[in-house]
């Protein structure tokens, strides 16, 4: 039987994440990302436990624990006063895994360490190739990166 083999579209946080998900389950992935280089841009995130819970599968939660704050609770505040309308408190306890605030970069190097640099494909752009005939009820494109 042929290995399965995916490209990933975007070196981004989903598609590193992604690349490390299916790596770990033992598919061929490739990325192919439109910027020459990986820069730290953006601003703080939000992982809510569910999603810590991800990154602990892929053996990156230690990596995210050193980057993160750990607040105790969620604050939903009026925009013009600042005054709390909502408090929900994210034990770690209660969910089984943190609720941290970090940078989008550090978030990004997390899944990014465990992805090999050899499977990145900087510098490319995706292009429709060739219009398919309907596959399952739905178009389909065969895509190329260039």
């Amino acid at each position: 039987m042929k290995k399965l083999s995916i490209a990933i579209a975007g070196a981004g946080i989903g598609g590193m994440a992604a690349a490390a998900t299916l790596r770990q389950i033992g598919i061929d992935v490739r990325v192919y990302e439109q910027a020459p280089r990986f820069a730290r841009i953006g601003a703080g995130i939000q992982m809510m436990p569910n999603s810590m819970k991800v990154l602990r599968r892929i053996g990156v939660e230690e990596k995210v624990l050193a980057t993160s704050f750990q607040p105790y609770s969620h604050l939903n505040r009026k925009w013009d006063t600042g005054e709390v309308m909502r408090e929900l408190p994210m034990p770690e306890s209660l969910f089984g895994a943190p609720y941290l605030c970090m940078h989008r970069a550090d978030l990004h190097d997390a899944p990014a360490a465990v992805v090999p640099e050899d499977i990145i494909r900087r510098d490319r752009h995706a292009v429709v190739v060739e219009d398919g005939d309907e596959l399952c009820g739905s178009r389909a494109e065969h895509f190329g990166f260039t």
